[in-house]
């Protein structure tokens, strides 16, 4: 859980053994000096955590570690990183690129350092793991660029393959006054269910 008023990651122990879930806060991690906004984070290997300093004159991904605390990540300096998801091994990263509109994966712990970008055409906002051990990529299509046609967008997701880098478009929603702007998806059963802010009053949701 991110806490932008002080710009730390406040931590919970989650119990799920009641009847009815229960949190407790246990702690919080402040935010590297200097950073703009923590965004998303992810849990990895051995203790460590990484996140998103959404910038989107410049941001980058951080590491943190309880023994040695806030490390940049080597060749993640984006405009606007987003989401974040990583793989199971720890060894690699894959963020949402609001400003490149595409979903970017990054190497971990590897030399040298390797970076993909998969063009989606929208501005992604958050990032999930799907079912199938895809990712599911969530955003929307606010401003349009020299291309033509185009026509702005509420909500759309795309799923991505990780390891092939094949994208498929899942939702491509206009929107209404009830649901203005999509920022985030995840596979339920066989629907796929979006939230939103600015507005959005409700999930709004999809066929698989």
């Amino acid at each position: 859980m991110c806490i932008r008023s002080r710009e730390a990651i406040e931590v919970f122990a989650l119990d799920v053994g009641g009847t009815v879930p229960t949190m407790k806060w246990i702690g919080c991690i402040p935010a590297p000096e200097g950073t703009a906004r923590i965004n998303s984070i992810t849990a990895l290997p051995d203790g460590y955590l990484g996140a998103t300093n959404f910038d989107r004159e410049g941001g980058e991904l951080w590491e943190w570690h309880p023994t040695t605390g806030w490390i940049e990540v080597p060749g993640s300096q984006m405009p606007g990183p987003n989401g974040l998801v990583s793989s199971d091994d720890g060894q690699w990263f894959y963020i949402g690129g609001w400003s490149d509109r595409a979903l970017v994966r990054l190497s971990r712990g590897q030399s040298p350092v390797r970076v993909d970008r998969i063009a989606v055409g929208f501005n992604v906002d958050n990032v999930r793991w799907g079912a199938s051990g895809k990712v599911i990529v969530a955003g929307h299509l606010t401003e349009c660029e020299d291309v033509d046609p185009c026509e702005p967008s509420a909500a759309r997701v795309a799923e991505v393959d990780p390891t092939t880098f094949d994208v498929r478009q899942l939702v491509d929603y206009k929107g209404n006054e009830f649901f203005k702007l999509g920022t985030v998806a995840i596979e339920a059963n066989d629907e796929i269910w979006i939230g939103g802010i600015r507005g959005s009053y409700g999930i709004a949701r999809f066929p698989r």
